[in-house]
């Protein structure tokens, strides 16, 4: 088992006063970054160009820059910055964008106990710190099998049956009304489920939640089409491979067979794992909303974009902030490893300057 637990602290909330009040912060709002210009060799950054909805533009100079953006649009901004290198700022080795990276999220097989099993330890009601177990594979077993890191989260069967792909309620162009129909799925299924009669108390559903493997074809490129304030518009190419279908295939089996040497239950295979030599996915199978990777760290600049201080290779006083740096996903959220990177970037700062 492996045990999850999500703080319920909103940043905004938390931090909003103390920017605002701060001596040493000027938060601007309604300025969006249009372009980046260098210095001559394309080695510095000189300034910033920033513009509103309404028409305004403005110009913005600093010792440092730091793109803080997410993986999507930190990449968007490199690439649309091309006006002194025609392939982006920091993308000599055709690496900006590249290794896009979520956290795989589906629903996998079926898990039939032979008898009831009555807890909570699976369900967000256990415990007063909200918290939940996941069945995982051990480290040593994931080596043996050359798999990647996951969890199987279980599900009521009957629930299960009911709600629809994620990817089919996350529609709206407002992540607000997305959201709503998300929970509204979730709340009709449990609804359905409590309805029905002769419900089993035994059958779940196992979802997989697994890190991605890292994929240079998995990637962020720009459109022809451009935005309101003239900045191309991206294309997400998100390209999965045939390590991450064997790894959820493999942690479904390893389950089952626990499952049965243990005299509990069975396993079942939803049919899209059944065919080892199927490396695909069905058009159900769903991110994490967790934007990984396009800007990879490495000390290497043929192998990453940025350096172990999230420098962009090459230009002196350019940094990138957050998950756009990780080179692996893990299979955790990435939140805390995040917000760790950019204190650490930020004390870093604070030592050049």
């Amino acid at each position: 088992n492996k045990m999850w637990q999500y703080s319920q602290a909103q940043f905004g909330n938390l931090y909003r006063k103390t920017i605002v009040e701060a001596k040493n912060i000027h938060l601007f709002t309604y300025a969006n970054v249009v372009d980046i210009l260098a210095g001559e060799g394309v080695q510095h950054i000189s300034s910033v160009t920033v513009k509103n909805h309404g028409g305004k533009t403005h110009t913005v100079r600093a010792k440092h820059f730091i793109l803080a953006c997410g993986a999507i649009q930190n990449a968007r901004m490199l690439l649309a910055s091309n006006s002194q290198a025609s392939g982006g700022l920091g993308n000599e080795h055709d690496l900006v964008g590249r290794y896009f990276m979520e956290h795989l999220e589906i629903a996998s097989s079926e898990l039939w106990l032979f008898r009831p099993f009555p807890t909570n330890l699976y369900s967000w009601e256990y415990g007063v710190t909200r918290a939940s177990a996941e069945l995982a594979i051990t480290e040593e077993i994931q080596e043996k099998e050359r798999i990647l890191n996951g969890t199987a989260s279980l599900l009521p069967l009957s629930v299960g049956m009911h709600q629809k792909p994620r990817m089919e309620t996350w529609q709206d162009e407002d992540p607000r009304k997305s959201s709503e129909s998300l929970f509204k799925d979730w709340s009709e299924a449990d609804e359905a489920a409590k309805s029905e009669k002769g419900t089993i108390e035994r059958a779940f559903q196992l979802n997989t939640r697994i890190e991605q493997a890292p994929n240079p074809n998995s990637r962020v490129t720009l459109m022809a089409e451009k935005d309101e304030l003239g900045v191309p518009r991206v294309h997400l190419h998100w390209e999965l491979t045939a390590l991450d279908k064997r790894s959820v295939r493999r942690i479904h089996q390893l389950i089952g067979q626990q499952f049965g040497i243990a005299g509990i239950g069975r396993v079942k295979l939803m049919d899209f794992l059944r065919d080892e030599n199927d490396d695909t996915f069905p058009d159900s199978t769903n991110g994490g909303w967790h934007h990984m990777g396009t800007t990879r760290m490495s000390e290497d600049p043929k192998k990453g974009v940025v350096n172990s201080d999230c420098r962009v290779h090459g230009i002196s006083n350019l940094f990138v902030a957050g998950s756009a740096c990780y080179a692996t996903s893990g299979a955790p959220n990435p939140t805390l490893t995040l917000v760790a990177l950019s204190l650490r970037l930020s004390d870093y700062i604070k030592r050049i300057i």
